[in-house]
């Protein structure tokens, strides 16, 4: 089953809303980099405003978004790539320094997101074009290491635009229960009171994993979080993956960057030499001859 992303409008077109369910593809990732709870609802949150961003943020199949999170938590850094497979798919790929970080509930008996992440750090948000060249860096100051408000905070510093921000994963023994997000965007037509009404609309409205776990409709959680009943469908059928782009060929471009003196010392020490993807795990082995070969290549 594939992960499910639509945009809707309300209030005659003046507010854009994505609604998205992750939560295939944050077991994935649970899966991936065997994460415990903790760091599942940490990671699983980033993986969702991700997965929306590429719908939301990005325009060309040449665009690139990297975004940099680290905290003075334990969970230490953690990075996610995006990018766009065709104009339906989003592509994501995520690495987290400590995955093993456990900590205790909270007592309202929530995940301590912020308490794994830091509540004192930096969030970076880099977009780039590989033909244009275009680049673009946003960087804020962590406001709690929850996640949302975090990426609240840089959509309204960086981005000059009014956003309300949902993101939320329910985990239990047996993984990824439900995760998913909505991004809520007015434009500048809309007035005082629809706003108001949104507002409310989401102070009233249950957490989005949770109205998930009833199994609402994405249509239904979006009417709920507007307030506005004639929500009209813009776009759906988005969807988004887990791509990794390693490869032999780029590990080995990386073992050649080390140069000859480094090359050389792993052969005298190792005679071999495994390389791990950090965002898949994968393993790549190189042999002596493959190492001694890349050496005659190396400066």
């Amino acid at each position: 089953m594939q992960n499910k992303i639509i945009k809707f409008l309300a209030y005659d077109k003046k507010v854009a809303v994505m609604c998205a369910d992750t939560t295939n593809i944050v077991e994935e990732i649970r899966k991936i980099h065997d994460l415990t709870p903790t760091v599942t609802a940490a990671v699983g949150r980033v993986a969702t405003v991700g997965a929306m961003m590429a719908h939301l943020e990005m325009k060309e199949l040449t665009d690139n978004i990297t975004i940099q999170i680290k905290g003075n938590g334990p969970i230490g850094s953690i990075v996610e790539n995006i990018s766009l497979e065709n104009s339906k798919q989003g592509n994501i790929r995520l690495y987290v320094e400590n995955p093993h970080v456990e900590l205790p509930l909270k007592t309202n008996g929530k995940i301590d997101v912020g308490g794994a992440v830091g509540h004192q750090g930096y969030l970076n948000v880099i977009k780039q074009n590989e033909v244009t060249n275009g680049n673009y860096n946003g960087l804020i100051p962590l406001v709690s290491g929850e996640i949302a408000e975090d990426f609240t905070e840089f959509f309204a510093k960086s981005e000059q635009k009014p956003t309300a921000l949902a993101l939320g994963v329910l985990v239990n023994k047996d993984g990824v229960k439900k995760a998913g997000g909505y991004i809520i965007n007015p434009m500048p037509d809309c007035t005082d009171e629809e706003i108001s009404n949104i507002e409310n609309a989401i102070k009233n409205a249950k957490p989005i994993s949770e109205m998930l776990d009833q199994n609402l409709s994405l249509e239904e959680i979006a009417k709920i979080v507007t307030g506005d009943k004639n929500i009209e469908i813009l776009e759906q059928d988005l969807d988004v993956m887990y791509k990794c782009n390693c490869s032999r060929d780029r590990i080995e471009r990386g073992i050649l960057s080390l140069g000859k003196e480094e090359i050389t010392k792993i052969i005298e020490e190792d005679g071999k030499l495994e390389a791990k993807c950090h965002f898949c795990n994968k393993k790549y082995q190189f042999s002596l001859e493959e190492l001694q070969k890349i050496k005659e290549n190396a400066k």
